[in-house]
């Protein structure tokens, strides 16, 4: 389909420059970018762990792609077509919280 290709590049595209001002911003505004606590979430796999740190951080997905989709799924989730980025990262949530989230401690 050549929209929903269009979408995953528009998407890819978008993660790559919301990525790009993250790690520029401090420069860009002459200060510290906020990040969310350091929290390693359990029962979850690694990719998932990052997905959550970066909505912590206001990193809200906004559309569906064929990577979120593919971390759902790697932890058990089956996302159906009508789905929202939210509810696909709410359900990743849930999963993780079914384990004790693990503070780190915090980086210099």
């Amino acid at each position: 389909m050549m929209v929903k290709d269009s979408d995953d590049q528009f998407a890819q595209w978008a993660a790559l420059f919301a990525s790009s001002y993250g790690e520029n911003a401090a420069h860009l505004v002459g200060h510290q970018v906020p990040i969310a606590p350091g929290v390693q979430y359990v029962g979850v796999t690694p990719a998932a762990c990052q997905l959550l740190r970066a909505v912590d951080a206001g990193g809200v997905p906004a559309f569906v792609t064929k990577q979120l989709k593919q971390i759902a799924k790697d932890n058990g989730i089956d996302v159906t077509v009508d789905w929202t980025p939210n509810e696909i990262v709410e359900e990743i949530r849930k999963k993780a919280s079914e384990a004790e989230p693990v503070r780190l401690p915090p980086s210099d």
